[in-house]
């Protein structure tokens, strides 16, 4: 069974974590230091920071392990929609696949994920969250 997910909410927005899938990468951690701190028990705190830059900062989760949905006075601005419709793949070097856009993951039970922005796919067959990268690459040594 996997870890449970975690909310985190204000007025503005509501932010969600999915440890089962997070790459670890530590971007949230260097885009905005003050509302994501794992130094801190509760790790997340959306309310330090303006709803549209802690949405900008979750935007930049490589594995799509951080979500948000602003609420109804917020999400009156329309929010960035990436590079055009559809959904595409990157390959990170010695790392997970990424897809980017929307997507729907056939999960081993037939479980149905639909996710909207990236998701990170183990590349790597060590990760302990599959079929989710959880960073296992970086300890084995990847090079694929």
């Amino acid at each position: 069974m996997g870890k449970r997910l975690q909310v985190y909410q204000t007025d503005g927005i509501t932010v969600t974590f999915d440890p089962n899938v997070c790459l670890h990468s530590g971007v949230c951690l260097r885009t905005l230091p003050d509302v994501f701190d794992v130094q801190r028990q509760r790790w997340i705190r959306p309310e330090l920071a303006a709803p549209d830059a802690v949405a900008a900062a979750v935007r930049k989760c490589p594995s799509g392990a951080l979500q948000y949905h602003l609420s109804a006075t917020e999400a009156a601005t329309p929010e960035p929609t990436g590079v055009g419709e559809g959904s595409w793949v990157r390959v990170l070097p010695a790392g997970p696949l990424v897809l980017e856009g929307p997507v729907v993951i056939t999960e081993a039970d037939g479980t149905l994920v639909r996710k909207e922005g990236p998701v990170a796919l183990c590349r790597c067959g060590g990760s302990g969250t599959k079929p989710y990268c959880d960073g296992t690459h970086t300890r084995i040594g990847f090079v694929g």
